[in-house]
């Protein structure tokens, strides 16, 4: 019986770890967004994530149209500094912070 419920126990651990540590992260994205992007875009990350709504984001993204979003809004971005998690995290941060969500902290909107 012990060994059942350390396995269960196991088992529940790994279907809640898992899930969420591969999960794009909102704040990463915002760090990724000031490190590599805003000296290219000249702007802060409140006014990147704001040029759209968050439903319009989200269709970006369905239709693997985000890097080319990016390069619209800040074409002198070398797209080659980020990686597929990197990229994976912006977007979360562009949905999380767009028009109609958060406004995040540490961004100034000027």
């Amino acid at each position: 019986m012990k060994k059942y419920r350390a396995a269960l126990t196991c088992l529940l651990a790994m279907t809640i770890l898992v899930p969420t540590l591969s999960m794009a992260d909102a704040k990463k994205g915002h760090r990724i967004y000031k490190k590599k992007l805003q000296r290219s875009c000249k702007f802060a990350g409140s006014i990147f994530a704001r040029k759209h709504t968050q439903e319009e984001w989200e269709q970006i993204h369905k239709q693997n149209l985000f890097k080319e979003e990016t390069k619209k809004i800040c074409p002198q971005f070398d797209m080659g500094k980020l990686n597929d998690k990197q990229w994976k995290d912006l977007y979360d941060f562009s949905h999380k912070f767009g028009i109609g969500g958060e406004i995040p902290n540490g961004c100034d909107p000027k």
